[in-house]
This record gives structure tokens, sequence and C-alpha cells, in this order.
């Protein structure tokens, strides 16, 4: 058993190992599936590259999810209902103020739980065409080894990922079952915090797992590009014309063509969490932020446990920034490297205006299907994206101090 998790969780397959795309997918897919947030069953063979959608396990899917909004919504409306009218000095938050952030906090994690579930079943037909879409992209460009790719791949979903995840369901479970709260403060904040965190979490890996799909199909491009180059400055070096390139730059544009296909799909699809994601991350770092000035400078009963549990939901806010930002600049990243070893590759334009050309339309192409990748065309998310929301935070936390005081 040791040995089978050795090698599932290495960056280097066996001999004669068929992995596919998704089968990497597979932990996240479980997941996802345990708290109905994938619109259908997938199955996934071992031996084949392609997969088996059951558009039949929709009623089951959909059936666990309203079971899920229904915890939420429920306890989330018990949890304001004992802030707004319980008067003991214990309460869950002191003050007009504290218990107005504590209602917004509830309002954002119902409204993405509800974003997001709502999002799954409504573009049901485009989360089946993404999966559909990604194998038949991968498929496409098979004449390099792309079991490195498929190695880091693994790596990166089962370790850093799926691993994140459980760190942070335990680290959660923690923070909530610690300290001097009573028992049933504790089991408001499991159902109406932590449950919606960790399924806002969990839509975030599955979006985030999706870009790192689309990246491995682009560096499977590149690869193929910097294949091409050789063999062209082979060709040029010998002018050995027989020489045949296994790879034309056509069947490239038309596996970056599918790949940026899926990244408007998956743009389509996650854009309205990502908006309740950002506007609850933007609340919690700031009124978590506020809490734990004002419980240092003007609280005497502000105990330690109180600072960690601020400093901690103030972190899990800036890690979904941090995932957000970088998915935008990966793919940005990998686009940039393609287009560099296109534009490296040997040609003239008086010996072979035919390649010439067809460079051309490339990099043209690409300036066409960005790899951007928008909220409702308002924002993009980018490197830039984690700088400008501690940097509002900062400002908003400043003034709130002042005003406070």
């Amino acid at each position: 058993m040791l040995t089978s998790l050795r090698l599932y969780f290495s960056p280097f397959l066996r001999r004669n190992e068929e992995l596919s795309l998704l089968q990497i997918f597979k932990p996240l897919y479980l997941v996802l599936c345990l708290f109905g947030l994938i619109p259908c069953s997938i199955d996934l063979p071992k031996e084949k590259r392609n997969c088996i959608i059951l558009q039949k396990s929709c009623f089951n899917r959909s059936l666990c999810a309203v079971f899920i909004l229904l915890v939420v919504y429920i306890f989330c409306g018990l949890h304001v209902h004992q802030v707004i009218t319980s008067k003991e000095d214990n309460v869950l938050a002191e003050g007009a103020m504290a218990k107005a952030n504590y209602v917004i906090e509830l309002t954002t994690a119902v409204l993405f739980c509800t974003s997001a579930y709502f999002s799954v079943y409504c573009k049901k037909d485009v989360y089946v065409s993404m999966f559909r879409d990604i194998i038949r992209a991968w498929d496409g460009l098979h004449h390099v080894n792309r079991d490195i790719i498929l190695g880091r791949l693994r790596i990166q979903v089962n370790c850093v990922v799926f691993g994140s995840l459980i760190l942070i369901l335990i680290t959660l479970t923690v923070i909530t079952f610690t300290g001097q709260s009573s028992l049933w403060k504790r089991i408001l904040i499991t159902f109406s915090f932590d449950i919606p965190e960790m399924i806002q979490f969990i839509v975030l890996a599955f979006y985030f797992v999706f870009i790192l799909m689309v990246d491995a199909l682009l560096k499977n491009i590149e690869s193929h590009c910097k294949m091409f180059k050789k063999f062209r400055r082979i060709i040029k070096g010998s002018k050995a014309e027989l020489v045949r390139i296994p790879v034309t730059l056509s069947q490239m544009q038309t596996v970056y063509v599918k790949a940026m296909r899926v990244k408007r799909q998956i743009n389509e699809v996650f854009q309205a969490p990502i908006l309740f994601t950002l506007l609850q991350c933007f609340h919690t770092i700031v009124s978590e932020s506020c809490d734990m000035c004002l419980g240092l400078f003007y609280k005497g009963n502000f105990s330690v446990h109180n600072i960690i549990e601020c400093s901690f939901w103030v972190m899990l806010q800036l890690i979904k920034v941090f995932v957000l930002a970088r998915s935008g600049s990966l793919l940005k990243s990998e686009a940039d490297k393609i287009g560099r070893v296109i534009h490296d590759i040997p040609n003239s334009e008086e010996e072979d205006i035919d390649l010439f050309v067809e460079i051309q339309h490339f990099s043209n192409l690409m300036n066409y299907h960005d790899t951007e990748i928008s909220i409702y065309g308002y924002f993009l998310l980018e490197a830039p994206l984690m700088f400008d929301m501690v940097a509002a935070a900062a400002m908003y936390l400043v003034i709130l101090v002042q005003f406070t005081e």
C-alpha cells in the first residue's frame, strides 16, 4: 500500500503506466462529489484517454447540493438571530459595528455558496463541454514525451492543492473548537463559517486545477514548438529537405485555440463565485484586522486565541487572493514562452514564405486569443491583484481605526 501511495504521489510515471490528464483530477473530483459541486458523474478509466460523462447522475448531485445549501441557510439564519438578539456579556459580537460586520460576513458567505451552486447547475452544459474539450486538446499533440508534464501536474494537484485543502480543514477545526466558546457557538461557527469557507476553497481548488490543466496544454504546445525549432535548425544546417517534421505549426495552432476555448469556459463558469470570493476576502481582511487592532489597543480581555483566530482568517483570505492572482499570471507566462519559441524558429521570408506566413499567423492568433481571465470585464485576475487588494484593505483599515477613536 505504501508503495502504491509513493508511486501515486511521485512526479515520475511508472513504465507502461496509463495516466490521462483527467486521472490526475480524480482526488479532487471525489471531494466535489461529496459537496455536490460537480453537475454529473464522470467515469475516468485508467486505460483510456477519454472520459465518460453520466448525465443521469445530475439529479443525485443536485439533491446533495440542495441539502448543503439548506444546512448553510438554516445555520446562518440561526447565527444572525443569535448575534442580533443576544444581550449576554459573552455574545458573538459586541457593539453595533461588530454586529454589522458579523452579519455582512455571514451574508457574503451565503451569497458565495448560492452563486457557486447556481453556476454549477445552470451552466451544466459548459462544464460537460469543458471536460471533453480539455481531453481532445491534450490528445491533439502527442509527438513529444508528455510524462514529465503529467508527473509535475500530479504533484501540484495531489500534494499542493489537495494537501492544502486537508491542512486548511484541520486548522479550521482546531481554531473553532479551542478557546472558551460555548458548544452552541462552536456549532454555529462550524456550519455558518467553516463549511462555507471550505466550500469556497474547494471551488477555488477546482478552478485552479483546471487552470493548471490549461497550463499543461500550453506546456505541451511549447514542447512541440521546441521540437519544431530543432527540426528546422537541422534542415537549415544540412539542407536536408527530405527531413520530415512530425508536427506542423497548423496542428499546434489548432490545439492552442482549443486550450483558449477551455480557458474561456473556465472564465464563464467561475466568474460569479470568484466575484463573491473577492468581495468576502476584502471585507474579511478589513473587519478581522480592525477587530484585532481594536482588541489589542482598547480591550484588556483580548486573548492570544483571539489574535490567532483573527490572523488565521486574514491569512485564509490572502491565500485565496494569491491563488486567483497566480492563475492569471500562470497562463500569461506560459503563453509568452510559446511566443518566444515560435519567433525563434529559423526561417527566411525569401526562402520559405509559407513558414514565415504561418509563424505570423500563429503570432496574430495568440494576440487574438489572449490568456487573460476577467471578472465580467471589470477587472483582470493578474499578478497586481494581490497588491491592489492589500493596499485597499490597509487604506480602509486606517480609516476605520481613526473613526473608532
